[in-house]
């Protein structure tokens, strides 16, 4: 058990840093992706299952897998969860967020219930033993629980930027803005060199607010611009 506790902190630790160096984002995860690494999972779990049927994976091997596959899982989202609060932090802060219920609330109260659940799962509040693969499967919950507070269903619209989920575009990089329809705001701006569109839902008495801000920060940007 020794080698599998060791073993899986090094994992960790290696995740946490392959995770806070945000090598994937979420615009990157389409639907024929996630799929493709489902049915990828589903096979490598398909495998070893037959494979400890013959006895080449005896349980205890398959334990040792299963928890640092937990504990890949923690790391990741563990350091992601920090490159985003450094990323926010380092935009300063919050000028506007739509604190809907639907947007804002419910949102952070499923993520509550994600760590809740994992902390049940870690087994340290019960009668049960606790073990390195309910440790790490628990830990991984909880770390995509706070992964998930970090992420706001709508921009964040703040002093240096704004933030769409996982992305960051700073204000220089907004090229316009247009109310789409009643409560909706279309943000048109540059990303990776390309052009990106972004529709979100403002709160009606919040209209005013926004237009505020975003013809601020445009007049900003053109005044940076010809001052350069």
């Amino acid at each position: 058990m020794i080698w599998t506790i060791i073993s899986a902190v090094l994992v960790l630790f290696v995740s946490i840093w392959l995770g806070e160096k945000r090598f994937i984002k979420l615009e990157q995860i389409t639907l024929r992706r996630f799929l493709f690494a489902g049915i990828l999972g589903m096979a490598l779990f398909l495998v070893l299952r037959y494979l400890n049927n013959l006895g080449y994976f005896p349980q205890p091997v398959g334990a040792a897998f299963m928890t640092n596959c937990y504990s890949s899982f923690s790391g990741f989202f563990i350091g992601a969860a920090y490159a985003q609060y450094k990323m926010k932090k380092d935009l300063g802060d919050i000028d506007y967020v739509n604190t809907a219920f639907i947007s804002d609330l419910l949102p952070n109260l499923l993520a509550l219930t994600i760590i809740i659940l994992g902390i049940a799962r870690t087994s340290i509040f019960s009668e049960l033993p606790v073990s390195p693969i309910r440790m790490s499967s628990g830990i991984s919950l909880i770390a995509v629980g706070i992964y998930a507070i970090t992420l706001k269903v709508t921009p964040e619209l703040r002093k240096k930027g704004f933030v769409i989920l996982d992305r960051e575009i700073p204000w220089k990089d907004l090229i316009s803005y247009n109310w789409y329809q009643e409560q909706v705001i279309e943000l048109e701006f540059k990303y990776k060199d390309q052009i990106r569109i972004h529709r979100s839902v403002v709160a009606p008495e919040d209209e005013k607010e926004v237009e505020k801000l975003l013809s601020k920060k445009m007049i900003e940007k053109m005044e940076k611009e010809a001052d350069s």
